[in-house]
């Protein structure tokens, strides 16, 4: 493993504390807070988590940026194009161990649910960066080429499906898509050699199963 410095230490504790105390809000302490309130004490969560991450890393990210944005929109249509193989590669997954998410009518969806989703994306938004400098650089490429970079390369991608553990009600199964959506995050990071790779990816992952579903419900409310 290379030297790392106290602020790499310290960017490892920011999401299992952000999940702790996410749990004693919600789990222990406050279990039946309205969604509102929620909503917004997850965006000041996972907001200073943010924060943190990019005081930590900001020089690591912009200077892993000067490279990547050399042909800059290329790179992002690959991008896009390697979210496709994600959202395949999870809808795969999830139908051969027989799972998968139930779609609303769009007749039972109000205007003011549409808004909460639409807000309730925010924070889809944020993790990518915690989670791609957490999961992909500092427990997958900071790791010197061997036999613990590839045992690295599973562990960080089954920590990066279990925290998501909440998002299933708490069932262990229903995260191993993300599992291996996390191993599909680190080998994009692997071979762009530079975190904006799958930063950007994620990013637009997320997006794709947050924010976008939120605009074109709410655009097909308005048509309808």
């Amino acid at each position: 493993m290379n030297s790392w410095t106290k602020k790499e230490y310290l960017g490892l504790c920011v999401i299992p504390i952000e999940l702790l105390i996410s749990v004693l809000i919600f789990k222990v302490f406050f279990k039946h807070i309205g969604a509102n309130a929620s909503l917004i004490i997850n965006f000041i969560i996972f907001g200073l988590g943010l924060l943190t991450m990019l005081y930590l890393f900001g020089p690591f990210l912009k200077e892993q940026f000067q490279h990547y944005k050399r042909r800059l929109w290329l790179k992002l249509l690959l991008n896009i194009i390697l979210t496709l193989g994600a959202y395949i590669l999870l809808s795969f997954t999830r139908g051969l161990m027989g799972s998968s998410l139930e779609a609303n009518p769009l007749e039972s969806i109000t205007y003011a649910s549409l808004f909460v989703m639409i807000a309730a994306s925010i924070q889809p938004l944020m993790a990518p960066f915690s989670e791609e400098l957490t999961f992909r650089y500092l427990l997958f490429m900071k790791i010197k080429p061997g036999v613990g970079k590839v045992l690295m390369f599973f562990v960080s991608s089954v920590l990066f499906g279990l925290i998501h553990y909440f998002n299933f009600n708490g069932s262990v199964i229903d995260t191993v898509p993300y599992m291996i959506v996390g191993a599909y995050f680190a080998l994009i990071c692997y071979f762009f050699k530079n975190i904006w790779g799958s930063i950007f990816t994620h990013l637009f992952f997320n997006a794709s199963n947050s924010l976008f579903p939120a605009l074109l419900l709410l655009l097909a409310k308005l048509i309808n």
